[in-house]
């Protein structure tokens, strides 16, 4: 005899120009989506390059309690208040009020990696060496914001200042020390051997039991986002200035015919429809 798997959706999303606007971060027209989806008991997931403080704070300023995966893969926080049992996986440590599951390089290596290649960094500008008012003028946030977006714990991003083909050969030079690098809206990340996709599977390997069927809706907008989409059951690009690339990667379920935050609610309406139909 055999038994229907039960269903679990989950919504995995980006941050920067898909759930928030890429150019005010602007999160109000997403807010009605956000509750239908916690009336639905569906998760809401960030997976996003922000950092640790970043994400947290974003979360409780939308009421969000759910695990969320920082810096493009590299770490994975899981809420103790949802899952008090510690992980059986050796990666997984206690950090406050939350189980972290390290799967890139610390901040602190990748930052050694780069004084030691042969690029100089005349070639670049980093976004942890950027004073908060430098960094404001670069990305457009406030200045507690981007105190935040500067605490990087496991990648540097940074942005190009010369030729593609120098960037190419910076490329190759950073997968020789096995570390890998993720354009984004705005940065170009430089973190260690995994991305977006790779902390996806992961964490669904550690929250979930083969009993369970997790189907998911993935949302994200530029070419960082490629790897977590390309394991959607509903993928989706949010229209954003940031697509160019990432359309020559995926083709999604759905392309979103507004940026973010409405956008993103337009997503998810047309996801929840789409879940309806398959019922």
């Amino acid at each position: 005899m055999t038994h229907n798997k039960l269903t679990q959706w989950l919504v995995i999303t980006d941050l920067d120009g898909t759930l928030l606007n890429h150019h005010d971060y602007a999160t109000e027209k997403a807010l009605p989506a956000i509750k239908k989806l916690q009336k639905l008991n569906i998760p809401i997931i960030f997976n996003t390059s922000k950092t640790f403080s970043e994400s947290l704070t974003l979360q409780k300023r939308l009421g969000i309690l759910a695990p969320f995966i920082v810096e493009n893969g590299s770490c994975i926080y899981i809420p103790k208040s949802l899952y008090p049992m510690k992980n059986n996986d050796e990666s997984s440590h206690s950090r406050g009020q939350y189980w972290e599951i390290i799967l890139g390089k610390p901040q602190s290596d990748i930052s050694n990696i780069l004084k030691d290649i042969d690029t100089p960094d005349t070639n670049y500008q980093l976004l942890s060496e950027c004073s908060t008012q430098e960094a404001s003028a670069l990305t457009g946030l406030n200045i507690e914001q981007a105190e935040q977006a500067i605490s990087r714990e496991f990648s540097e991003p940074l942005i190009w200042k010369s030729s593609d083909k120098y960037l190419d050969i910076f490329i190759n030079e950073l997968k020789g020390h096995n570390l890998n690098t993720l354009q984004g809206g705005r940065f170009l990340h430089v973190i260690g051997n995994c991305d977006k996709g790779i902390a996806t599977k992961k964490l669904k390997d550690i929250l979930f039991s083969p009993e369970k069927n997790i189907k998911s809706i993935i949302l994200g907008d530029s070419e960082n986002d490629a790897a977590m989409l390309q394991l959607g059951d509903i993928s989706i690009i949010v229209k954003s200035p940031s697509n160019y690339q990432l359309q020559k990667l995926i083709t999604p379920t759905i392309h979103t015919s507004h940026e973010a935050p409405f956008g993103w609610a337009e997503a998810i309406d047309a996801s929840l429809n789409k879940i309806k139909e398959l019922k």
